[in-house]
């Protein structure tokens, strides 16, 4: 078996660049929503995420240009739709009735499921055009592992002397961004090119995580500072560029296409959630 390499980007002694002017927020809400969250789009612009209704009830959404869909699993419950890939095939978990966590596939109008074999719950998080998917599960040690699964074939990624590892993303290259918690245990970024992996550290950053990873190797997420502030990051080529939407008191970049648009969420001052959509300027 080859050997698993570790490399690690760390910049924390580069600051970031001013971002005034860089990236043009929009607000996003799914109508009638009391919480709203964007987590993938792909290069048709289509987007996916989750939102909780006026009862508090959870479900998935997929927004075409403005065209808002429900996605609910069929006879379950909490739905998160969180990756989607440039032929419309949407990804993510819902709660079975048992309590646990199962992962979703949506294609074509059709709900499917699957569970890490062994594991206690499964969340998918992830999908690339050849119909590879990444997400993470717990198995029955209580731990978080990532995974990939190519067909019916599964395969448990961990960061090499990291814990808890999740696997958020995957773009055309196979390559996989996600977490892991450090010796610390604080979380950490990652990204996965071939058998390396490879530890992003935006500058400032306290703890960090990996959420969307574009054809180009761009790569968004979030981290915290030493001040607990959160804020969303833009990755390239080993340059991050802070997120934030415009007077929020915290933001999360999750999802980016091939076009650079990013999707995300943000708290307002009363600690709503809203979903966003950024366009280069």
């Amino acid at each position: 078996m080859l050997a698993l390499l570790v490399a690690s980007l760390v910049l924390g002694n580069k600051p970031f660049d001013d971002t005034k002017g860089s990236f043009t927020f929009e607000k996003l809400d799914v109508p009638d929503s009391t919480s709203t969250e964007w987590d993938g789009i792909n290069t048709q612009g289509d987007i996916v995420g989750f939102f909780v209704d006026k009862s508090g009830k959870q479900h998935g959404v997929l927004d075409q240009k403005g065209k808002f869909t429900q996605l609910d699993y069929p006879g379950g419950s909490q739905t998160r739709t969180v990756g989607i890939n440039n032929q419309g095939e949407i990804v993510g978990s819902f709660t079975d009735s048992s309590g646990a966590q199962r992962a979703l596939i949506y294609r074509n109008g059709v709900y499917a499921q699957f569970n890490y074999p062994g594991a206690t719950s499964t969340m998918a998080l992830g999908v690339n055009d050849a119909h590879e998917i990444v997400g993470k599960f717990t198995g029955k040690d209580g731990k978080t592992h990532g995974f990939l699964k190519r067909a019916a074939a599964f395969t448990q990624l961990d960061f090499p002397g990291g814990s808890d590892t999740s696997a958020f993303c995957i773009n055309n290259r196979s390559e996989i961004g996600g977490s892991f918690n450090d010796a610390s245990g604080a979380q950490q970024a990652f990204i996965r090119r071939g058998k390396t992996y490879m530890q992003l550290k935006p500058p400032g950053a306290i703890t960090s995580v990996a959420y969307g990873l574009n054809v180009h190797g761009n790569v968004v997420g979030s981290f915290t500072d030493s001040a607990s502030a959160g804020s969303g990051f833009f990755e390239v080529a080993g340059k991050f560029t802070q997120l934030n939407f415009p007077g929020a008191s915290s933001t999360d970049s999750n999802g980016i296409n091939s076009e650079l648009r990013i999707v995300g969420d943000y708290f307002d001052s009363n600690k709503v959630e809203h979903g966003y959509v950024a366009k280069p300027d």
